[in-house]
């Protein structure tokens, strides 16, 4: 079999890196792989209630009591992002789940 080049630039580690439209793909393949895990560990009430507090310890920004003044920062800016993904995550989640996980953070 014979080898073939990769026509991607490479990255300081020697790796090639990832095109922005592969980083997509592989962010939407995690994403449904962690609601899938999540759903089934929902279904236990043990861990959807251990899940539930990590989830409410998790989230820095809660009901958006953080003020981050007239103009918020890049890192401030990210960090709304990511929570708020996380916020649509768990509501895939609860979308199987129902009531059962239903939480005043999500």
């Amino acid at each position: 079999m014979a080898h073939e080049e990769s026509t991607h630039p490479t990255a300081l580690d020697g790796l090639p890196a990832r095109t922005p439209l592969e980083l997509d793909i592989a962010t939407a393949a995690h994403r449904k792989l962690l609601v899938l895990a999540l759903q089934l560990m929902a279904r236990d009430e043990t861990l959807r209630l251990a899940l539930m507090e990590a989830v409410s310890q998790t989230l820095t920004f809660h009901d958006s009591h953080e003020d981050a003044g007239l103009e918020a920062d890049a890192a401030f800016a990210f960090e709304r992002r990511v929570d708020a993904e996380f916020r649509r995550i768990l509501t895939d989640v609860q979308a199987v789940l129902g009531d059962g996980m239903r939480s005043p953070v999500a």
